[in-house]
Parts: C-alpha cells; sequence; structure tokens
C-alpha cells in the first residue's frame, strides 16, 4: 500500500520546553528549578507534517528555519525522522524560539524571542516541487502571503487543503479563503467570526470559503462543521504534561484521516485523541503518538 504524501509549507521554529518544580511569575526574575528539558521544532507544519507521518501518512516540509544552528538542529531532526526537507531553506537572521516552563499542578510560562521578520515577497519556494505528488497541503499561518499562494496552486490541482489559524496577522483572511478545511482555536474563531454563540461563528467561518471548520477546545474537545453535519466530540481525559504543540497534532492527524477516507466526524475524533495522547510528553515532538496507539485511544475511550 502506497502511503499518501502529506506536504506543508510554513516558518519551521524552535520550541524549548522545560518541566519545573514550579512555574515562577513572568517578570519576576526568579529561576525555576528544572526537572526535564525537551527542545524540538516549534509548533506549526513541521509537527502536523510529523503527526500526519506517525498516523500512516508520508511526510514533504518545505519552508524557512532561521541560519543559525537552532534552525539547523530543527531540519536536523525533521531529517532523521524520514521526512523530505529539499525544500526548507535557511532564511537571513535567527530562528523563532519559543520557551515554554511548565508544572506539575498545569501552570504554564510561554515566552518568545523576538527572532527575525521574514520578507515574504523576497523568499523563494518551488511549489511545483512541493506539491507534487502530494495529497494535502497542511499550512499554518506563520507567512499567509506565500502560503495563500501555495494554496491557490494547491487547489486549482485539486489537492485539499487543510490551514490551521493560530494568530491574526495581515494575510489570514485571504489563506482562509482559499482554504477547505479550517481549523482553529476558540480563542481565535473570536477574531475571525466574533460571535457570543459558538455555532453561529461555525455558520460565519463556512461562509468565508471553507467547506469544513473545526474548532478545538483544549480539554474539553473539539466542535466542527461540514455542510448541515455538526460534530461535537469531547475532550479524552489523560494525565496531561504538557499541551506544547497539540493544536498542531490535531492538524496533522486530521489530515490523516482525511486521506484514510474516514468520515468528517471520525477525522475529528481521531485528530481529537492524538492531540489528547500528545500532552503526555514534554515539548511539542516526543508525544506525537504512533497510528496503532491513536487508534486504540478512539475505540476504548475512558
Amino acid at each position: 500500500m502506497i502511503r499518501p504524501i502529506v506536504a506543508g509549507l510554513g516558518r519551521i521554529g524552535v520550541s524549548v520546553t522545560a518541566l519545573a518544580h514550579r512555574v515562577p511569575e513572568a517578570g519576576s526574575g526568579d529561576a525555576a528549578e528544572l526537572a526535564a528539558v525537551s527542545l524540538a521544532p516549534g509548533p506549526g507544519v513541521a509537527i502536523a507534517v510529523r503527526a500526519a507521518q506517525a498516523l500512516g501518512c508520508r511526510g514533504r516540509v518545505g519552508g524557512w528555519v532561521g541560519s543559525d544552528g537552532l534552525g539547523a538542529y530543527a531540519r536536523a531532526t525533521l531529517t532523521r525522522v524520514g521526512l523530505d526537507v529539499e525544500l526548507v531553506r535557511a532564511a537571513p537572521g535567527g530562528s523563532r524560539c519559543e520557551i515554554v516552563t511548565v508544572d506539575p499542578d498545569g501552570r504554564r510560562l510561554v515566552q518568545r524571542g523576538p527572532g527575525d521578520d521574514l520578507d515574504e515577497d523576497a523568499l523563494p519556494v518551488d511549489l511545483d516541487a512541493l506539491l507534487s505528488g502530494a495529497a494535502a497541503l497542511v499550512l499554518d499561518d506563520t507567512c499567509p502571503r506565500v502560503q495563500a499562494q501555495a494554496a491557490a496552486r494547491a487547489r486549482d490541482r485539486g489537492i485539499p487543503v487543510v490551514v490551521d489559524v493560530t494568530a491574526p496577522a495581515e494575510g489570514t483572511a485571504d489563506l482562509v479563503t482559499f482554504a477547505d478545511v479550517l481549523i482553529s482555536s476558540e480563542r481565535m474563531v473570536s477574531e475571525l467570526a466574533p460571535r457570543r454563540d459558538l455555532m453561529s461563528a461555525l455558520g460565519d467561518l463556512v461562509a468565508l470559503g471553507p467547506s469544513a471548520v473545526v474548532v478545538t477546545l483544549g480539554g474539553a474537545g473539539a466542535v466542527g462543521r461540514h455542510g448541515g453535519e455538526v460534530v461535537e466530540v469531547p475532550g479524552y481525559p489523560v494525565e496531561t504534561i504538557d499541551t506544547t504543540g497539540a493544536g498542531s497534532v490535531f492538524h496533522g492527524a486530521f489530515v490523516a484521516g482525511l486521506l484514510g477516507e474516514l468520515p468528517f466526524a471520525r477525522c475529528v475524533e481521531l485528530a481529537s485523541a492524538a492531540a489528547a495522547l500528545s500532552c503526555q510528553g514534554l515539548g511539542p515532538w516526543d508525544g506525537i503518538p504512533e497510528r496503532d496507539d491513536a487508534l486504540a485511544f478512539v475505540k476504548n475511550r475512558p
């Protein structure tokens, strides 16, 4: 059986996740006593494509890392697990870095380094090579203008486009219009479709262009709409260590389900289960579950 290719395009950062006995207050200057540290590619398309790969697909990543040691580390990490990274380029400047401190009580402190801005108009990308043989294209919103070009090209070729929107940015609205499936957090929905009623907001999001919309609700699960079908999936209870990257795992697992020809509701279930399982690891990388584990978790929901 030939595994389908999931292609992803975006800016690839680095995540440093630390497990501390106690998370200090932001800006306090206190040092946290650390029990463990994880260094991995940051949340976004790299984690999404890796999750799709772990759930049965092949993965191809295109985009940009920083031209520093952290960028080289991120690219090497993707290479080690067998992802195609021939289209990952080093962009001028340093890597975008996220530092997350978590403690056993679930408290989190997220600190983001400045990183260097990317000049999207100067970023070369071979879209034909990226999309060659691809069965789906996954996008985040790290460089929306370039990603919108890729989405338009994919749509012309009949390749489904699944977009995960995480923050308001210039060009995001155009990117959303090219999405076949839009995935977003409940917080971001309030930016895209400011409604008090989540169900009404789902309708507003579909009206923007996507044929299906999924809103992730953290530990409460997810809700989605495809045509006239509304799906509500309760959260999967797990002993959570860290939620970093869970949304990106959801993204990749949903695509794996879609390419496995699962019905829409089952895609949301699989993605929710995989995202929950990923929270049992530290950082966005180590907790990504394998296909059999995610399917068994869905089947044997606690």
